[in-house]
């Protein structure tokens, strides 16, 4: 087909040089041939270049058919919209994805304005963008929306440059439009979110900044930072505005504390900082977060802990004078402890010597004098009263008896008044009159004392034993 246009061109060419050749200008005086082999060797010479340059143009016009073929591709089929306006805003040519885009045909789009497709409140916008680019013919851009055939606005950008004209002619102006619906749609969900943001830091009662990770720049103070500071130091250094008499960044806004190697934020640094000036405490939080454009910015949160600080340290003071009362009140009642346990110790002594007393008092008196009675009693009643109270007595001082000296604790009644006898220095004759028994009863007694206080077989002397027991 390509041939064959070429030939179909090629043929109308002649035809038409062969009319021009039968106009008077063109009849010469022919010129005597003087070697005819001559005149045909140049003629075929000049049909073979003739030959040559067809070829050429062939090729020429093959190569310009597939640039046309691949300019068409990528006219009609690039992702954005293409236009070609003139000086009125007229459409002169647009491709297939403008068509698509608007959802009509493009032979509807030809020689209608591109604004009967724009959103009434851009007209204005576009109005300007056109009368920019007629008056410094340098590339324009504005966002406007445009309306398909059959359905709702959408948002748009439009990219207009002026199209070099060598003939000096209608001035024509090509038009890039590129949908950015889902841009403008991403900045609303991203301006919506930093209003929430920024509401709900400005409900916040304390100081909070962000700033720029790498300029220092602040980009945003809340209400209660502004109140404070009396000013609003949004785009200000950050270290310059809030801390006039620095002369560089604070330690802690070293970006290697808030993010790690990976570029990923670290946990919060915290610490606390007093204004020697006022005298006010105040808990420095800082970290990294992304902020609306996306980028981490350093958040910093300044809460003011001068009471709680104030109330520690009045808690410190009352627990140190409460711990130098308790040393005191422990020491005082270590005494009285000291005291009650010497007290109870002391009770305890008297109450183990009264009971010892007691016990050895039976023993040693009344025992012996209930056994004389029981002796020279001669009634069977009296005998029985006699035994009831021994009885009795004996059952009244049992307690006593488990904490008698060991020693004393095997002596019949009769040994214990022998015992006693001893202790008051009477010797055996004397113990005889006294008991009236005889000498060698009295001996016997006196052997048995000695074995069961284990001195038998002992030169211990009984007499200074026994006084040992009391």
């Amino acid at each position: 087909m390509k041939n064959k246009t070429a030939e179909e061109k090629f043929n109308a060419l002649r035809r038409q040089a062969e009319e021009l050749m039968k106009k008077p200008d063109f009849s010469r005086t022919l010129v005597p041939v003087e070697d005819p082999l001559r005149l045909i060797h140049e003629l075929q010479t000049f049909q073979v270049e003739l030959e040559l340059q067809n070829d050429e143009l062939r090729r020429a016009q093959q190569e310009l058919m597939e640039f046309k073929i691949h300019y068409t591709q990528l006219y009609d089929f690039t992702p954005v919209g293409y236009v070609t306006l003139n000086a009125k805003g007229d459409i002169l040519d647009a491709n297939l994805t403008l068509a698509r885009m608007l959802e009509t045909q493009r032979s509807a789009l030809v020689s209608r304005p591109l604004s009967d497709h724009i959103l009434p409140g851009d007209q204005d916008v576009y109005y300007q963008h056109l009368q920019s680019l007629f008056a410094s013919k340098k590339r324009q851009i504005c966002d406007i929306k445009i309306k398909k055939k059959e359905g709702p606005f959408f948002d748009v950008q439009l990219e207009s440059t002026v199209i070099p004209d060598p003939g000096q002619g209608e001035a024509r102006y090509r038009t890039v439009i590129i949908d950015i619906s889902r841009r403008k749609h991403t900045e609303r969900l991203l301006k919506y979110g930093r209003h929430q943001l920024e509401s709900v830091l400005n409900r916040i009662a304390s100081s909070v900044y962000v700033a720029d990770m790498k300029s220092y720049e602040i980009l945003f103070m809340n209400t209660h930072m502004i109140k404070k500071h009396k000013a609003d130091l949004t785009g200000q250094i950050c270290w310059a505005a809030i801390h006039g008499k620095q002369t560089g960044p604070c330690d802690i806004c070293n970006i290697d504390r808030l993010v790690d190697k990976d570029g990923y934020p670290r946990e919060p640094c915290i610490r606390e900082f007093e204004d020697k000036e006022s005298g006010q405490w105040h808990e420095l939080t800082s970290l990294a977060v992304p902020w609306t454009d996306g980028y981490l910015v350093r958040l910093e949160i300044a809460r003011n802990i001068t009471t709680r600080k104030q109330a520690e340290k009045q808690q410190k003071e009352i627990t140190l004078i409460l711990e130098e009362k308790v040393k005191e009140r422990t020491a005082e009642l270590e005494d009285m402890n000291a005291t009650l346990r010497t007290l109870l110790k002391k009770r305890d002594a008297d109450k183990n010597e009264i009971e010892e007393k007691i016990f050895a008092n039976h023993k040693l008196i009344l025992a012996p004098i209930i056994q004389n009675l029981k002796k020279n009693l001669t009634r069977e009643s009296q005998k029985g009263m006699m035994e009831i109270l021994e009885s009795e007595l004996e059952n009244i001082l049992s307690p006593f008896s488990k904490k008698l000296s060991d020693h004393m604790l095997n002596l019949t009644p009769m040994e214990i008044h022998i015992a006693d006898l001893i202790k008051f220095g009477k010797t055996n004759k004397e113990i005889s009159e006294i008991m009236h028994s005889s000498i060698h009863t009295i001996s016997r007694h006196r052997e048995n004392i000695r074995k069961k206080t284990g001195l038998k077989n002992k030169k211990i002397n009984l007499r200074a034993f026994l006084s040992t027991l009391e």
